[in-house]
């Protein structure tokens, strides 16, 4: 993580970390922004770019959004990064 920090700014990076503890987990981003204690309008900017990314996936059930780390070998070398 160390490494990381003069790469990616820390609010990406906690926002990430929350994932990366518990890769199976579903969040809804205020649980997200909370975990993090990154603001929320700050996490859905963050969460957008991981999702496009496909670092992060979200199913959508009625009107919300509910993300999981995704699955795919972008995430499995991140994962050994950090």
């Amino acid at each position: 993580m160390n490494l990381l920090k003069g790469i990616i700014d820390d609010k990406t990076l906690r926002v990430l970390s929350v994932f990366m503890n518990n890769p199976d987990e579903f969040y809804h981003i205020n649980k997200v922004s909370l975990a993090s204690k990154v603001s929320l309008a700050t996490t859905f900017r963050i969460m957008n770019m991981l999702s496009k990314n496909e670092i992060i996936e979200y199913k959508k059930i009625s009107k919300f959004k509910i993300y999981k780390l995704s699955d795919s070998e972008r995430t499995k070398k991140l994962r050994k990064i950090l």
